[in-house]
């Protein structure tokens, strides 16, 4: 159930420390010895990062609905940027705009501290979270991380498979983040421009599995599938969710080293596609 009130503020406190603690465990199922602690989040906070919470309402009593943590850091050794680390919205609570406020407010936030960029990780094969980070926040990748935490992670959302990652860039005072921002009307893409890299086929469950694909190709606008809500494939066939990993490290990483950028995710059906670019960043970047 929406509250009729969501509010976001930062959080400095240790009552507001401990809620995070308790929000790591509902979101991921991390025990004790895997939650970033109260006396660790001070310390981020003290030493320049942002918490922010998200709140049903004001006053005492309230319940943390949400937050979202990033630390100050260096982006290619050269200007300052926020690492965005977590952002976890409390079950039941979930796909109703938390999320979406706790980033904005994240972004305005740090463009205060005149630092104009924020990064995070997110899986390659996390449908939802591509829509949300490419199509609605703005977000760009260029970047395809192997085991970026370890070969498996053991918290109950990750685990089972290796910890691959995209890197999502957040240029925050471009034209392409501020249009998806205002949530302007994006022009919609000539199917006849785009090439497929990758074959899939379906499964008796209805999900898909991998099939093989192409390098080399070169078209302006390529799509690579991936499967329509992982969560449910690895329940279900945990090899097909392996055998899907082992195909965005044979494919996407390639294609990104040539110069391809992921701007987005398109649905077709019941299927999903990541959307490469052939683009400079700046023509990227520049257009809303």
């Amino acid at each position: 159930m929406m509250p009729t009130e969501v509010v976001i503020e930062p959080v400095r406190d240790f009552l507001g420390y401990r809620a995070c603690e308790r929000l790591q465990k509902e979101v991921w199922g991390f025990s004790d010895l895997s939650v970033v602690p109260d006396h660790v989040l001070h310390m981020i906070v003290q030493a320049g990062g942002l918490l922010l919470g998200a709140f049903d309402g004001i006053g005492p009593g309230r319940e943390m609905l949400g937050f979202s943590l990033s630390v100050v850091g260096l982006w290619e050794s050269q200007k300052l940027r926020h690492f965005s680390l977590m952002t976890a919205v409390k079950p039941g609570y979930q796909n109703q705009g938390i999320g979406e406020k706790l980033k904005l407010a994240q972004r305005e936030h740090v463009l205060r501290q005149g630092i104009d960029l924020i990064t995070w990780t997110f899986d390659p094969l996390e449908s939802r979270n591509a829509h949300f980070n490419l199509n609605k926040l703005g977000g760009i990748v260029r970047r395809y991380y192997s085991n970026f935490f370890g070969e498996e992670m053991r918290d109950a959302l990750n685990q089972g498979l290796p910890s691959d990652r995209f890197l999502c860039e957040w240029h925050l005072r471009s034209r392409r983040v501020e249009g998806r921002v205002a949530e302007e009307i994006q022009p919609e893409l000539r199917l006849a421009e785009v090439e497929v890299i990758n074959r899939t086929v379906r499964l008796p469950s209805g999900q898909r599995a991998p099939a093989g694909g192409r390098l080399g190709l070169s078209a302006r606008y390529l799509f690579f599938e991936i499967p329509q809500n992982l969560q449910i494939l690895k329940r279900e066939n945990l090899e097909a969710a392996r055998a899907w990993r082992q195909e965005c490290r044979k494919f996407l990483a390639p294609y990104l080293d040539e110069g391809y950028i992921i701007t987005g995710l398109v649905r077709q059906g019941e299927r999903s596609f990541l959307l490469l670019e052939r683009a400079t960043l700046e023509e990227v970047l520049d257009r809303r």
